[in-house]
């Protein structure tokens, strides 16, 4: 059982984790998707880039800042990603938890936020309504593909943000992911504060890195 299940089980009584439960199985229902779409295009990020990481803060909404908080609260590695938040500058304009060195140089990559799912892995809607495909300026592959091909169950991005904008607790609402993580940290402490006489006695799960 990982720590989001955890945190699910411990939370099922409370709008939280009806909030979170929602968020983890729409992320589990649309991966499949974009990993589709990488395998259907051969699109894919550069070995060893994280250029998008290291140049970007994401907006996010409250759903996928929950998710964000829960990893760190009931993860493995609370502290060290408590200090990235903390120590975030935002005139750096890179992602406090852009790591080079970690798997996909994302310390938090399984809980990610959509935007990072669906960067150089779905379809963008244009101006009149077509389909089309905004590559990275990295990545040079996208000219390898006609997007005329592609299988017609592929949505654009447009779509997936509804999806997840009217997921149970969500809203189209979003904050720069320090502080809405930060924010809902501190939801989520407090509902264990009222749960639980001592919540930091709480163990963290061991997952996989």
């Amino acid at each position: 059982m990982d720590y989001i299940q955890t945190a699910i089980d411990i939370l099922q009584d409370t709008e939280v984790g009806r909030a979170l439960e929602a968020v983890r199985d729409f992320y589990d229902s649309v991966q499949p998707d974009f990993d589709s779409f990488t395998e259907e295009t051969g699109v894919k990020c550069q070995a060893g880039c994280g250029e998008c990481c290291a140049h970007f803060i994401p907006d996010v909404t409250a759903s996928e800042a929950l998710i964000i908080a829960v990893a760190i609260l009931f993860g493995k590695r609370k502290s060290e990603l408590q200090e990235r938040l903390k120590g975030v500058v935002l005139s750096r304009i890179a992602c406090p938890f852009y790591d080079f060195w970690s798997d996909h140089h994302c310390m938090i990559y399984n809980e990610r936020p959509l935007v990072c799912r669906m960067f150089n892995s779905c379809l963008s809607e244009g101006k009149n309504g077509e389909m089309e495909f905004r590559d990275c300026r990295f990545n040079g592959n996208a000219s390898h593909f006609d997007i005329s091909s592609l299988s017609s169950s592929f949505k654009p991005m447009n779509d997936y943000g509804e999806m997840l904008e009217n997921l149970e607790g969500n809203s189209a609402e979003t904050e720069l992911l320090p502080a809405a993580v930060e924010r809902e940290m501190d939801r989520v402490g407090n509902i264990l504060a009222c749960l639980f006489s001592d919540p930091a006695a709480l163990t963290p799960v061991k997952t996989e890195a």
